[in-house]
């Protein structure tokens, strides 16, 4: 308003002026009004000294309902949100000229006694986001806005993230490593200004990135030169190795890469370019390559508004589904993988036979032209992984070695065999609990131990691909009771039971 409330409102029936008058001012028209008289005070927050018990409820539910009227004019609540939605608040760090501690952490989310302290508390978050480093406000376009509810829910998926984190019976190593990967939230909003975009979908961007703001890594990693064994590659979006492809995605402080579209995640080899536009708030994959440039949505459906977020709060669910270990026998690094795990098992399969369990599963590599990149899990069980552990007397033998392959892929109505010898040039010799890898470069006749794949994992994993589009796969492994070279029985199948090639339907990473 031009001009302040008069302090003579407070003459007025407390009904008309909380009904009437203050719903179509400011919020901060308030704060200056209340300021006025005893009498301003209590209209906008109750507590009038000699009102009966009746009088008081009366007032006191009218000034609930003004500040709920705040909170979903200036913070985008939901009309009609339960008192507990609107009453939840973040606690913002106050200190703008702190670089240790976080702007916005998930351990400082409360519910408030009233509606307006939690107006107050994610006034301040509005502060520290719109205000630049002379302590002046700078306006920003609606999309731009603080929008509460936005702020909650980076809050929960954050949440979900470090308990993820902190389970080493899910995340083992990888965790703490992601965890202490993090860089600690930022208020972007005045760096986002400076760049031009405070009248971009900005709202959702902000709520994620004020938790947390990137990842603290060595990008570009020179990992020919490294120790592969045991090392952690904490990339908080996993990733796969087939062949000479790794791939692991980071995710990093908002970067410009062109006009309206700003980098939130690259791959390790910078090939694969996670990117939002703030212009349209489409977040999408961007490919970089030689041999191929191209593009596709990460968020295949909904609101453009939140799509960052939501595709962030999808990843979250989906960590509980993913697994940890070495992303391919000839590499030694640990990390998150992207192929679904038993955790999932509309995705992923298993099959036991004669003590040999063989978990299968596939992900979609858009970076490959559209390639199914699949993963086969293999390990000969001991006694305490269960009901389906066989004893060496009942399965009748101590050792089996893999020694061929037999897979029958079913796409688009087609179906293909394919026979080969070993798996990628691998024929791993299996002992409860561990493996030893044996490759050969002539198709098994002359063997040696893979000197770079120690065996440290209890279970050997191999990752290949196909293309020809979605259907199923399934199949055999052949195995040599004792070894290839010291028989000691007949060579059985293991079956690799069906598991799907299938495209995601709504996210992509």
């Amino acid at each position: 308003m031009s001009t302040p409330l008069p302090a003579s409102l407070d003459a007025l029936p407390y009904s008309i002026v909380a009904a009437s008058i203050l719903p179509f001012v400011t919020s901060t028209d308030w704060l200056n009004f209340r300021l006025a008289s005893r009498g301003c005070y209590e209209i906008c927050h109750g507590h009038d000294i000699g009102a009966t018990d009746s009088q008081q409820q009366h007032e006191d539910e009218e000034c609930k309902a003004l500040w709920c009227l705040a909170l979903v004019r200036d913070y985008r609540f939901e009309k009609g949100d339960d008192e507990l939605s609107m009453y939840k608040y973040i606690r913002c760090n106050p200190d703008p000229d702190d670089e240790v501690n976080p702007f916005l952490s998930t351990a400082d989310v409360f519910i408030a006694s009233t509606a307006f302290i939690s107006w107050k508390h994610w006034r301040k978050i509005d502060n520290r986001l719109h205000h630049d480093e002379h302590g002046e406000r700078f306006d920003v376009a609606p999309s731009a806005q603080l929008v509460g509810p936005y702020f909650l829910r980076a809050a929960s998926l954050w949440r979900k993230i470090e308990q993820w984190c902190r389970d080493e019976s899910l995340s083992e190593n990888v965790g703490p490593a992601i965890q202490s990967s993090l860089h600690s939230g930022k208020p972007f909003g005045a760096s986002l200004v400076e760049e031009g975009y405070q009248d971009g979908k900005l709202s959702a961007l902000k709520a994620v990135y004020s938790f947390y703001s990137g990842q603290r890594l060595g990008l570009g990693l020179g990992l020919e030169n490294v120790e592969r064994n045991g090392m952690v590659l904490p990339g908080l979006f996993g990733g796969y190795c087939v062949y000479d492809c790794l791939s692991l995605n980071c995710w990093c402080s908002p970067d410009v890469l062109t006009g309206t579209k700003v980098v939130l995640a690259k791959d390790i080899n910078d090939m694969k370019l996670t990117v939002f536009d703030y212009s349209s708030g489409d977040v999408g994959i961007y490919i970089q390559s030689p041999r191929l440039t191209a593009s596709t949505k990460a968020v295949r459906d909904g609101s453009n508004d939140d799509q960052i977020l939501r595709w962030f709060e999808n990843h979250a669910d989906q960590l509980n589904k993913y697994s940890v270990g070495r992303l391919g026998p000839a590499e030694g690094f640990k990390s998150i993988l992207r192929y679904p795990s038993l955790s999932d098992p509309t995705n992923c399969s298993r099959a036991v036979t004669r003590g040999v369990e063989v978990v299968a599963s596939s992900t979609y590599v858009f970076e490959m032209g559209g390639m199914f990149v699949y993963s086969i899990r293999i390990r000969l069980l001991k006694p305490e992984d269960g009901e389906d552990y066989m004893s060496p007397e009942e399965r009748g033998f101590d050792t089996c070695q893999l020694v061929s392959r037999h897979w029958r892929i079913t796409q688009g109505g087609e179906v293909e065999e394919v026979r080969g010898e070993g798996v990628i040039g691998c024929f791993p010799l299996l002992r409860e609990g561990e493996y030893q890898n044996f490759v050969s470069e002539d198709d098994g006749r002359t063997f040696h131990e893979n000197e770079e794949d120690p065996g440290a994992e209890n279970y050997f994993s191999y990752q290949s691909c196909t293309g020809g589009g979605e259907g199923e796969m399934e199949g055999s492994l052949q195995f040599k009771a004792g070894s290839i070279q010291a028989e000691a029985g007949e060579v059985f199948d293991v079956r690799v039971a069906p598991f799907p090639l299938k495209e995601p339907q709504d996210y992509r990473y």
